[in-house]
This record gives C-alpha cells, sequence and structure tokens, in this order.
C-alpha cells in the first residue's frame, strides 16, 4: 500500500509575522511551592508550553530561566513590567519603550515564544490598549506571539443570554487582529449546571461555535482554555473524563492548542508535586502529541451534533447554534446516536477525517455510525500518530468509546486506491 508524505504549514493571522508550527498543550500561572518540582512535571506530563498569565515579577523569571533548562515554551508576563487582566491593568505600560525593555530583556531566552499581553480584555477601551500593546512588542519582536484571550460568555455584560455575545467576539477580533483566536470555557460546575444534564445545555457549546465562525472567516487557529478540577467548587464530582470530553470537544471545532488552565491543581498541587491526575495526563498529553501532527493539517468542515444537544435554545442563541446536519455531510448517513458528536474534518488535498467524540463522561459507549459510501478506514493511532487501515469495503463505523473519550478516523471512498499519509511541516 502507498505511503503518501503530504504537507502542511504554519498557521496563524496572514496580518501577524507569528506563525504556529506545532498543536500546543499549555499550562496556565507557573504556580507551585517548588517550582522547579512543578516545570519538571509538566514536561514530565507531556505538557508543551507553559502561559505565565498573573505572574509576578520573582514567579516570572525562575519560570523562564527553569523552562529554559528542561525544555518548555514559555509564553512570558510580568505584571511588575506589562499587562492586564479584564479591566485591570498597569498605568504605566503606555510608555512607548515598555516593549523595547520587555523585548531585550526576553530575546535571549529561546523557549519563550511570546508575550502574554492580556487576559479578557472586553471592554472597546481595553480591546484597543490590548491592540496598541500587541503592535508596539510585535514591532520589537516580530517573531515571538503577542497573546491575548477573550472573555467567555458567561461574564456580565456580552452575555448568550441579552445576545449580546457574538458582537463582542467579532469587535474583539476586527480590534486586536489576534496571531490566534483564544478563549476560555470552564463548564463543570458552573451556575445552571447539573450532574444529570451534564453539558447538554452548556452554552460552551455556543461559545466554541461562535469561535470557529470568526476563525474560518479570518483564518486563525483556535485555541482554548478547559478546566480540569472542579474550579467553581460547587461539589460537582470533578473526574478526569470530564477533562477528556473538554478536550475532544476542543477538537471537534478544530482547535489547535489545548491550554489547561487549571493543570497546577490536577497535574501537580500547590506545592509543586503530582497532583492528581498526573498519571492521566501522561496518558492524553502524549496521545495529543502524536494526533497533533494530523490535527495541524485539518480544517473544520462540519461539527454534528446528536438531537439532545443544546434542546433548552434561547432565540438569542441563534448565532452559535449547530447548523450543520449530517445530510450536509459527504461521509456520514442516519443519525448520530444520544450523546454524540462529531467533526467532519478535511486537509488540502481533499482528504477526509471523523473525530467522533462521546460527550458522555459518566459511561463507555458501543454504537454504530452509518456511512453514505462504500469506504475505506483508517484508525489515526494515538500511540504513534499513524495511519492503520482498519476495514475495507463498509458502510459503518463501530466505535466503542470510553467516558468522554473520541477517535479520529480517516474515511476513503473504495474507488480510489488505498494509501496511508503522513503529514509533515514546510515553511
Amino acid at each position: 500500500m502507498e505511503h503518501k508524505i503530504l504537507f502542511r504549514y504554519p498557521l496563524g493571522n496572514e496580518k501577524r509575522r507569528w506563525k504556529q508550527d506545532n498543536f500546543v498543550l499549555s499550562s496556565f500561572q507557573g504556580k507551585g511551592e517548588n517550582k522547579r518540582n512543578a516545570v519538571e512535571y509538566w514536561k514530565e506530563s507531556g505538557l508543551t508550553c507553559v502561559e505565565l498569565g498573573w505572574a509576578d515579577h520573582e514567579e516570572a523569571w525562575e519560570v523562564v530561566r527553569l523552562c529554559e533548562e528542561v525544555g518548555l515554551d514559555l509564553i512570558f508576563q510580568d505584571f511588575s513590567e506589562f499587562g492586564g487582566m479584564q479591566e485591570w491593568h498597569r498605568n504605566d505600560v503606555r510608555s512607548d519603550t515598555m516593549a523595547k525593555d520587555i523585548a531585550d530583556k526576553i530575546r535571549p531566552w529561546k523557549r519563550t515564544i511570546g508575550y502574554y499581553v492580556w487576559d479578557e480584555p472586553f471592554k472597546d477601551d481595553q480591546l484597543e490598549e490590548t491592540r496598541r500593546q500587541i503592535d508596539m512588542i510585535e514591532k520589537e519582536d516580530p517573531e515571538r506571539l503577542g497573546f491575548t484571550v477573550a472573555i467567555p460568555s458567561y461574564n456580565n455584560e456580552y452575555t448568550w443570554i441579552n445576545g449580546e455575545f457574538p458582537a463582542y467576539l467579532r469587535r474583539y477580533a476586527d480590534i486586536i487582529e489576534p496571531a490566534i483566536l483564544s478563549l476560555d470555557y470552564y463548564p463543570i460546575g458552573i451556575e445552571g449546571w447539573t450532574k444529570l444534564g451534564q453539558l447538554d445545555n452548556s452554552r460552551m457549546w455556543l461559545d466554541l461555535e461562535m469561535m470557529r465562525k470568526i476563525c474560518r472567516e479570518k483564518k486563525l487557529p483556535l485555541w482554548f482554555y478547559f478546566q480540569s478540577y472542579d474550579l467553581h467548587k460547587r461539589g460537582s464530582g470533578f473526574t478526569f473524563p470530564m477533562a477528556r470530553m473538554m478536550m475532544y470537544a476542543a477538537c471537534l471545532y478544530g482547535a489547535k492548542a489545548l491550554q489547561n488552565f487549571t493543570a497546577p491543581h490536577s497535574i501537580t498541587n500547590m506545592k509543586g508535586d503530582k497532583g492528581q491526575y498526573f498519571d492521566e495526563f501522561c496518558v492524553i498529553n502524549r496521545e495529543f502529541q502524536k494526533l497533533g501532527n494530523t490535527l495541524m493539517a485539518l480544517d473544520s468542515k462540519l461539527v454534528l451534533h446528536s438531537s439532545d444537544l443544546l434542546t433548552e435554545a434561547l432565540d438569542t442563541y441563534k448565532e452559535g447554534m449547530p447548523t450543520d446536519t449530517v445530510a450536509d455531510s459527504s461521509i456520514l448517513d442516519g443519525t448520530l446516536p444520544a450523546r454524540t458528536s462529531v467533526g467532519e474534518l478535511h486537509d488540502e488535498y481533499g482528504n477526509k477525517y471523523l473525530l467522533i467524540l462521546n460527550r458522555d463522561y459518566e459511561k463507555d459507549v458501543f454504537f454504530t455510525l452509518s456511512l453514505k459510501n462504500d469506504s475505506r478506514l483508517y484508525l489515526v493511532d494515538r500511540n504513534d500518530g499513524r495511519q492503520k487501515l482498519i476495514k475495507e469495503g463498509t458502510k459503518e463505523i463501530f466505535c466503542h468509546l470510553k467516558a468522554g473519550d473520541a477517535t479520529l478516523i480517516r474515511v476513503q471512498d473504495m474507488k480510489e486506491e488505498a494509501f496511508t499519509i503522513e503529514y509533515r511541516l514546510d515553511k
């Protein structure tokens, strides 16, 4: 069987210099009493990047040096030098020398790939100031990322309830012109969440769909923050499959980075020792490292959900509601089982993939998906990232998925000659 080498290329806003080469798995903050232990455990767990949001001076520079030493990428912030968080920001960063001063300090540190400029700006003056600072930094240090993240729809001003979130997210993207579009959403235990309902009516899906629309329009990589412990402290009974489901859910929408906001409470603890889900994240992060090369080559074409998703939708949800249907797919037929979602992903060469997700994070499932045509199926193996032929001449995909788990399968029409694919980065 022929094995094809296909090239993929760096991703990013064409109006920005920085481009993304590889799938990102990151931790937010450099927290931990023993920072050496914490950084080394993050590296061991399979994370590829540390984000220094909200960092003070001492913490920031200790983590800069540790990341350089252990070989982890870092997005830098030092609140004594620059940066903002929602409405709070330093008043003295309006100086025209700010960007040059900090760029001169960062330039020798090769593993520092960017600057964490602002966390969740949402008012127009904050968006404009974020844009100004990113422009200044890009001018002084054009090869590094000027990073910022949008505020999620459960803020107090721009929500799905009042119908103003879509306009906010578009203003955010239009004013800042970010290199990537990042957003955070932590749905487990949030007000309105119920154990029985899981995420069936979570507005997380609306935020993801809105991000997908803007990323497609502006050709931006989608980055997504997820939670990995009981962040809201409402007794959610948080389990690792909840985190796993959120990670794969983002990838249905084409995510090119998975940002673990609560890694210092799950991969590690606040002492810097191994956390409660260290072993589980060692497994899944390495799986995403192997899948990431393929995911970087794929664009989100359709996101399909079973009929039990967002059944309590309001009229103001319209712009974020799923509109793709199985009838739109050139691959799938029939209906999706309960709590099942499928992302149809294509590469630029016309090859088609299905990322099939069990949204139920409490139980394993067995089900069969119907295909429109006789097909050849290739599994993208999470152990090595290689494609393996698993079925020929079939009109069904049989799935056995653990709670909150997913599988990535390439579907090829039987009329074509069989071949496997390997993607390689070119610049």
